[in-house]
């Protein structure tokens, strides 16, 4: 009876992490669906008689930067726990923040130069960089088979999804010069997404050391605190502020889909950063994998068009991933960020 009552501790316990964690990728996969719908109608609506097009990417990502902040900075205020920077020096905020503005930069960047299928095409691989900085960041870290499966279904599953329905007319793969800046600037965006996932990890770990316990809002204030200021920089060098400004007095509407574009974010953020906090890096790039699959799905659904065999190959691939790893990787998926057990080694021994 004893014995038995000791081994649903554990039970009890990874069923509650089990259900935390479908709560929040659900809540990753809503919250950003709308807000990649809120994207893509600034991205692309035109605005009043002149049919203008809205721009001004150094101002939307400052725009969810300071969402972001005021949101993970009120819960602190309110829930008391101390410094809002958690005792983390300011340069490892810069850092993280810094990888994290050039994540969404250049990738914004990437679709000046590359059609929209190839860049999703080359980001659907950010799970890999993700995997190694996970590895090169943190020491506990190590690869496992579950691992490598899962990030590789993933990638396979997105790539076969965007590929599946091949290209439109005029969207050719001839690999110019302009193609190749596109991708230099796609390989940039991977190369910060390998960079801030693991490095939040790291500086995590450095504080439970110190004996601080960082929670997921100390990440999401300091993250978007510093990529807001970086951006606010940027954005007053480029002079996208007044432009703005300028183009909301003339195109009122506008604003409505700003307010979706930094809602949306705020609260999917609080998804994010609550799951980088419990789960790791590597989780969060899964999720946000899915969800960009979701929106696809979403928008496949809401303009009424149909999807190729291949591309339907591509859905069951990603949706799979996690289950096919855990049946030929031994169940070594595990959750990112949590540390392993006292008595795992000796259970394979």
């Amino acid at each position: 009876m004893s014995t038995a009552s000791k081994a649903q501790k554990p039970n009890g316990k990874e069923e509650a992490s089990t259900w935390k964690l479908i709560f929040l990728m659900i809540g990753v996969w809503v919250t950003f669906t709308v807000f990649g719908w809120a994207t893509e109608a600034l991205t692309s609506t035109p605005y009043g008689d002149a049919k203008e097009k809205f721009k001004f990417t150094w101002f939307l990502v400052l725009l969810q930067s300071v969402g972001n902040s005021l949101v993970a900075a009120l819960v602190l205020l309110v829930t008391g726990a101390g410094s809002l920077t958690g005792g983390v020096s300011a340069m490892d905020w810069i850092i993280a923040g810094g990888a994290y503005l050039g994540a969404h930069k250049f990738g914004l960047l990437s679709l000046h130069y590359i059609i929209f299928p190839m860049q999703v095409l080359v980001k659907s691989c950010k799970a890999i960089p993700v995997m190694f900085g996970e590895v090169i960041f943190e020491s506990t870290v190590k690869l496992t088979l579950a691992k490598c499966i899962s990030v590789g279904m993933l990638c396979a599953g997105v790539v076969t999804f965007t590929m599946g329905k091949g290209s439109k007319k005029g969207e050719k793969f001839e690999l110019d010069d302009k193609m190749m800046i596109g991708l230099f600037f796609v390989l940039l965006a991977l190369f910060c997404d390998g960079v801030y996932g693991p490095y939040q990890n790291r500086i995590k770990v450095k504080a439970k050391a110190s004996g601080v316990s960082l929670s997921g809002y100390h990440n999401m204030f300091n993250m978007n605190l510093w990529q807001g200021v970086l951006a606010a920089g940027f954005c007053a060098y480029s002079g996208e502020i007044p432009e703005v400004m300028a183009f909301a007095t003339r195109n009122p509407a506008v604003l409505v889909d700003l307010a979706k574009f930094g809602v949306a974010m705020a609260l999917g953020n609080v998804f994010i950063f609550q799951m980088q906090s419990s789960f790791g890096a590597l989780t969060v790039t899964k999720t946000t994998t899915v969800r960009k699959l979701i929106s696809v799905l979403f928008s496949v659904w809401y303009y009424g068009h149909s999807l190729m065999p291949l591309q339907w190959a591509g859905v069951a691939m990603v949706f799979l991933s996690e289950p096919i790893a855990k049946m030929f990787g031994g169940g070594g998926g595990g959750h990112h960020g949590e540390e392993p057990k006292a008595n795992d080694s000796k259970k394979k021994s």
